[in-house]
């Protein structure tokens, strides 16, 4: 008779999560430019006090702030958007020359003793699936991108309401300081992580641009981007950031070159994650390399897309907010921590 309370506590809370998720899921199309939005004001809302710490009043060290991210925005977007349709223009071309290295592999392979029926076996390997996957991947972005006005639109109301914000939540949970502690915590350690992360993908795309200009590789700006936005995606971010660029090094270069610059992304992208970010991100996010995989995973499948840049904020949000705060859901917390207490 003890035990069935708990038994039933614990099926009644699983329903319940179950139910948030599906109402996340139903509305991930409006949360997914809110959340973008919370995530920005974190990182831009410290430059916005250091400015006005400067002496600066409000409303110009607003505007300074506001202006510079619509500014990046608007610039990244149609960046993006000219460097897609040059790629999708020139993906025939690329198409042709994969089939004609395909068919030289073949040749070769038929001369080492490689039987018809081997080569069938790898018909997955095909330069029109190749082109198709590189076309669905042009619209999944276009369609990440298709939210940044709305995305904009709700930061400015944000950003103009940060301070306002903060002193209303301090003045509610005067009678809780530990949500409080808990809440500004999570806010200086969520925007710190951002900022570093940020700094730190932009170096790393920065040395890989370099090399790839160096081997002469075609859309090295593109590429560049694209590694810094991976940057925030962590484990498979880094292999999703390396496909394309590798793909067209093998069409555009030798095998030698495509083999040398996978070894150079692969040696920079390494240098600055294992050797100079550890010096920078030391007090870690306390979270376990499963669940930074599975948080992609699931938050990625919530939010879709944009959910995979966001999986280790809002990860870390509801460990520090949902679970942590509670003896029923301590225990969960701890378990996805890291042994070290590092990640």
């Amino acid at each position: 008779m003890k035990k069935q309370p708990t038994i039933v506590s614990t099926l009644v809370a699983f329903a319940s999560v179950v139910l948030i998720v599906a109402g996340l899921k139903a509305m991930a199309g409006l949360l997914t430019p809110i959340l973008l939005s919370l995530f920005l004001v974190l990182v831009t809302y410290p430059i916005l006090a250091w400015l006005k710490g400067k002496g600066l009043p409000h409303w110009l060290a607003y505007l300074l702030v506001l202006l510079s991210v619509v500014a990046v925005g608007a610039l990244t977007v149609l960046f993006l958007v000219d460097s897609v349709n040059e790629l999708i223009n020139l993906l025939p071309a690329y198409s042709d020359q994969i089939e004609a290295q395909v068919n030289s592999l073949w040749l070769w392979l038929k001369e080492q003793g490689v039987t018809l029926d081997d080569v069938q076996s790898l018909s997955w390997f095909q330069p029109e699936r190749i082109v198709s996957l590189s076309l669905s991947l042009t619209s999944s972005l276009l369609g990440i991108l298709s939210d940044t006005g709305l995305t904009l639109l709700i930061f400015v109301y944000m950003l103009a309401t940060a301070s306002s914000f903060s002193k209303l939540l301090k003045r509610g949970l005067k009678d809780s300081p530990q949500a409080l502690q808990r809440t500004e915590e999570f806010a200086q350690s969520t925007s710190s992580y951002l900022m570093i992360k940020g700094w730190l993908g932009a170096l790393t795309a920065l040395v890989q641009m370099l090399l790839m200009w160096w081997l002469g590789l075609d859309f090295t700006v593109l590429w560049g981007v694209l590694s810094f936005a991976f940057n925030f995606v962590p484990n498979i971010g880094f292999y999703i950031a390396l496909a394309p660029p590798l793909l067209i090094a093998l069409v555009e270069l030798s095998w030698a070159k495509a083999a040398l610059f996978a070894v150079g992304y692969i040696a920079i992208n390494n240098f600055f994650d294992i050797v100079i970010a550890p010096r920078y991100l030391s007090k870690g996010l306390d979270l376990s390399i499963l669940v930074t995989f599975l948080a992609v995973v699931i938050w990625a499948w919530i939010l879709g897309p944009a959910g995979a840049f966001l999986a280790l904020p809002l990860t870390i949000m509801v460990k520090k907010l949902l679970l942590e705060p509670f003896p029923q859901t301590r225990l969960v917390a701890k378990l996805m921590g890291s042994a070290s207490g590092d990640t």
